[in-house]
């Protein structure tokens, strides 16, 4: 089984995401993204001392960029990609109750 990196996770995410499909306006915040990730990959690679020093650069970066991208939850929300929440059986039930009473 390969070993799961940063990177994979960036690349899985991007395919993932419709809205980043056939937009070239993305592109360049998407190959930032790959490369912070393969410094932040390098880096735990290295071991923990490199580890430690890209969590105050490149792992703050990365996630500002992510969001950006609307790859994040708070990105996501910032561009309206969220889809509205569905009540579950309790909202209904409740919003029965209330048409009922307004009879």
């Amino acid at each position: 089984m390969a070993k799961k990196t940063l990177l994979s996770e960036v690349n899985a995410s991007v395919r993932a995401a419709e809205h980043l499909q056939d937009a070239p306006q993305y592109r360049a915040a998407i190959e930032q993204a790959r490369m912070l990730a393969r410094v932040i990959d390098e880096a735990v690679d290295t071991g923990t001392e490199a580890a430690t020093k890209a969590s105050f650069g490149p792992v703050p970066t990365l996630h500002k960029v992510l969001t950006g991208l609307g790859l994040t939850p708070e990105g996501a929300a910032k561009l309206n990609l969220q889809a509205e929440a569905e009540g579950d059986e309790l909202d209904a039930i409740l919003d029965d109750r209330r048409t009922l009473r307004s009879v």
